[in-house]
């Protein structure tokens, strides 16, 4: 029996070939069903579901909806249910839907038109393992969850360590030279009660938890974008600022651990997970910027990340075929109406943020519009004065593109961050208009590598 990653429940050709088409992107193990009945037949084929769609957009009372979910939940009872609706849904019928067993409710026009179907794919069955580094686990010890090693010809997660297992030397031995192992984003609580339960105070442990902070920022922020771009549900103040407070307590807490580590520059690169040209970037982008902003005393380091945070949330309402030529860094191969769309982003970042009643700063702000304009107004969206442009927003698109520069694919071996920093210092050294003079001569000093002579470290 075989895993399978995406079911696809419609009777309707052409929702099952959007979704068929977004799953080939991921190289997903998917499989269309032409209805709920041949879907619950066929179902305990399957040793285990990770995710279902289900087309519910032709249905127009709640109660129908409720009772096909009910279904789905039968065949599928360990999976999550992304139940697709009318776009004439209204709120307290998508509550009705979640209470009935739907993981998540998407209305119909954001699935043909945006690009959120694939990143909440993304986060629910390619990103369900988050990476953990080998050096993090303690010999001697008993983790109370399993550990994978991604196999690097299929790309499948195998099972290496049972919870409750004994960590050995030969087992950290053994899988040293990789660097990197596996375990399910739903394990990563008891990670941090792992992690926390080490109280030394050794470079070792500080950078361990380091990490984990790391993580931490990065799942409260998916939980922010989630509830930022949920159009199922009516605007929530509170619900959106506990969330938005919470990122903003990680974020700091990383920022604080990151300068008080040796090479803090090397744990973010080999922390950051995601795929590129999507939204789940951003946590490694705001790292960066913190840690740049600490460094040099530019701006105001936890609001530069918040902003870098929600810059791009606007790519999710981008439309599938633009955002996809994102994720290949194929810009020049954009027509028209897709670079008029993506130029537009930081715009529709602002405003979803704005709808859920974030309560963002005006710098915050500032730095969400103008994270991708340049001082001779060749930038995007609304090509602001020299002036104008803060140092703030010209550090997050710095910041962006060395993320930019360190792409790896899972299972890949990751660049070295210090070779892309020098290339990167070089490149904006010898460019003209992209930043201000006086912001390139600041950065530059800061991203070149430290060489040391003798006991005395010379930038």
């Amino acid at each position: 029996m075989r895993v399978l990653d995406l079911a696809i429940v419609s009777p309707q050709e052409k929702f099952r070939r959007r979704a068929e088409n977004s799953a080939r992107v991921f190289d997903f193990e998917f499989q269309s069903f032409e209805s709920d009945d041949d879907f619950f037949t066929k179902s305990e084929t399957y040793k285990a579901i990770t995710c279902v769609l289900l087309d519910c957009s032709h249905l127009t009372k709640p109660n129908e909806i409720a009772g096909l979910v009910q279904v789905a939940r039968q065949g599928a009872p360990d999976s999550y249910i992304l139940a697709i609706a009318s776009s004439k849904l209204q709120a307290e019928d998508a509550r009705v839907i979640k209470t009935s067993g739907a993981s998540l409710v998407m209305m119909e026009n954001e699935y043909v038109s945006s690009s959120k179907l694939e990143f909440i794919l993304s986060q629910v069955i390619r990103s369900a393992y988050i990476p953990i580094k080998t050096v993090d686990l303690i010999e001697g010890t008993e983790p109370p969850f399993p550990l994978y090693y991604l196999m690097p010809i299929n790309k499948k997660f195998l099972k290496v360590g049972k919870p409750g297992n004994t960590i050995r030397r030969d087992f950290l031995e053994k899988y040293k030279e990789i660097g990197e192992l596996y375990l399910r984003r739903t394990d990563l609580d008891a990670w941090v009660e792992y992690t926390n339960s080490f109280s030394a105070e050794d470079n070792d442990s500080l950078i361990r938890k380091c990490r984990l902070k790391f993580l931490q920022l990065n799942q409260s922020f998916l939980n922010l974008i989630l509830l930022v771009t949920d159009q199922s549900s009516g605007a929530s103040f509170a619900q959106g600022k506990d969330l938005y407070d919470i990122c903003q307590k990680f974020a700091g807490d990383l920022l604080e651990s990151l300068v008080h580590i040796g090479d803090p520059w090397i744990v973010i690169s080999n922390s950051a997970i995601g795929d590129f040209g999507s939204v789940e970037r951003a946590p490694a982008i705001a790292a960066y910027a913190g840690l740049l902003s600490s460094e040099s005393k530019t701006g105001d380091a936890k609001e530069i990340m918040i902003g870098a945070l929600l810059s791009d949330v606007g790519y999710l309402d981008l439309s599938p075929s633009t955002t996809q030529k994102i994720r290949n860094n194929h810009y020049a191969d954009m027509n028209a109406e897709e670079r008029m769309e993506y130029q537009k982003h930081p715009i529709y970042s602002l405003n979803q943020c704005l709808s859920r009643k974030l309560p963002l700063t005006e710098s915050i702000k500032d730095i969400i519009l103008q994270s991708h304009e340049r001082v001779d107004q060749k930038g995007f969206p609304n090509k602001p004065r020299s002036d104008k442009l803060t140092e703030a927003a010209m550090l997050v698109r710095l910041c962006w593109d060395l993320d930019t520069r360190t792409q790896v694919r899972m299972g890949e071996a990751r660049p070295n961050i210090e070779t892309v920093k020098a290339q990167l210092a070089q490149t904006i050294t010898n460019e003209t208009g992209n930043y201000s003079v006086g912001f390139l001569m600041k950065m530059s000093r800061f991203l070149k590598p430290k060489v040391r002579n003798d006991d005395v470290i010379v930038v």
